[in-house]
């Protein structure tokens, strides 16, 4: 699992991933927090669910157009561009923050600014990884990418929001924009490789759309990843999405609230450490659907227990699935690509993974202002039961699973 690390480049890269992720995780879960502070009291539910889908709505509209343009142009510098422009929308929560200008409209519209800078980053981010690692240490890669993020999504919103109870808002946006500059160093300093270069085809903007569309048009082993993928994330969605009006509803201060905040990722980075084993034993196919139907399970308890141990236990729980079908999902796909469609390629899958997230945010919050959180929960953990039996009928592509299986 570690081989990777022996890579100088990608070693400089991970590294640099978990700083900028961690400021990122403070950043998220500061503002979901501070959302439910200052959006009005009659809509709180829907702002802190519109907050949820600004971070990811921007994939599903921007996401091909972004694998076209990292296909198209230098993947390095391309991936600075989007670097610099995440920085200046954390900068400018900050400078609102520190002259008391930030309102729930603008905390809304700069987060939406990120969240467009990570659909456009990242197709291009998952197409290096190939070129840094090569083909041999995919699954590896992938896997130590995930547990970055998920090491960042545990101590990010403790770090994050222990700031802000002691520092305030400002400092919370502030540190973030600071992190970036790891990442942009580390990129800044890489060089690609000239066979990797060599690889993207030299063709129009129009020409990228259409020959991207027809490989994946003509591919149904990808649409077969992705259908499963759709079943799992629009309900599981619903944990992350309430977890801020949750954290009212325990009446949790700042810091208790990063900690639950950070369950998610503690379960997450579990789930890496023990994925070669779930593969190794059931397959990766069979991993994922014992992974849906343990995630009904875990939203079930903290529907049914409203106490700060179940939610933080159920957390875990969802946390650890999430990363089985991630990880799975991304080798899979990954495994299906050719070099000079892989921007594409993993463009549309973004678009299908953020898009059931958008669907499921926008759902979920809905609902829970009709019938309340717990009922909200308990629909959430029901709709992956058969969303589970639909997906088993879909088996992932033989290749593909026995890759991530032996690894």
């Amino acid at each position: 699992m570690w081989a990777p690390l022996g890579i100088p480049a990608f070693k400089r890269l991970w590294l640099a991933n978990i700083v900028s992720n961690i400021g990122g995780w403070m950043q998220t879960a500061g503002a979901g927090w501070i959302m439910t502070e200052i959006a009005p009291a009659g809509d709180k539910a829907l702002f802190v669910a519109a907050m949820a889908v600004a971070t990811t709505c921007p994939v599903f509209l921007f996401g091909f157009p972004a694998g076209v343009l990292a296909d198209r142009f230098d993947r390095r510098r391309y991936i600075l561009a989007c670097q610099i422009w995440m920085m200046l929308a954390a900068a400018a929560l900050a400078v609102l923050a520190a002259i008391g200008k930030l309102d729930h409209w603008n905390l809304l519209a700069l987060m939406t600014c990120v969240g467009i800078g990570n659909a456009m980053n990242g197709p291009a981010w998952h197409a290096v990884v190939p070129e840094i690692v090569g083909r041999r240490h995919l699954p590896q890669a992938i896997a130590l990418n995930s547990a970055a993020f998920n090491l960042a999504r545990t101590v990010g919103p403790v770090i994050g929001q222990v700031l802000q109870a002691v520092a305030g808002v400002f400092a919370l946006f502030a540190t973030n924009a600071l992190t970036f500059l790891a990442l942009i160093g580390a990129i800044a300093s890489w060089r690609r490789p000239a066979e990797a270069r060599a690889q993207q085809r030299s063709e129009s903007l129009w020409a990228g759309f259409v020959t991207g569309l027809v490989f994946i048009r003509d591919t149904p082993a990808l649409w077969r990843v992705w259908a499963r993928a759709m079943c799992f994330f629009v309900p599981a969605i619903a944990f992350a999405t309430l977890l801020p009006l949750i954290g009212r509803t325990l009446q949790l201060s700042d810091a208790q609230y990063g900690v639950l905040f950070s369950s998610f990722g503690v379960g997450a980075v579990g789930g890496t450490m023990m994925l070669p084993r779930f593969n190794a034993w059931l397959g990766a196919d069979r991993a994922n659907i014992a992974a849906m139907l343990t995630a009904a399970a875990a939203i079930a308890l903290g529907a049914a227990v409203p106490h700060v141990v179940a939610v933080g236990v159920g957390l875990a729980l969802c946390g650890g699935c999430w990363m089985v079908v991630i990880a799975n999902n991304n080798v899979a796909t990954q495994n299906l690509l050719p070099p000079w469609v892989r921007a594409r390629g993993m463009a549309v899958h973004q678009i299908v993974f953020f898009g059931s997230l958008t669907v499921g945010q926008t759902l979920w919050g809905i609902v829970a202002d009709r019938i309340g959180i717990p009922l909200t929960m308990g629909c959430a953990a029901v709709l992956l039961l058969p969303m589970a039996f639909l997906a088993a009928s879909i088996p992932l592509p033989v290749s593909a699973a026995t890759s991530a299986a032996g690894d």
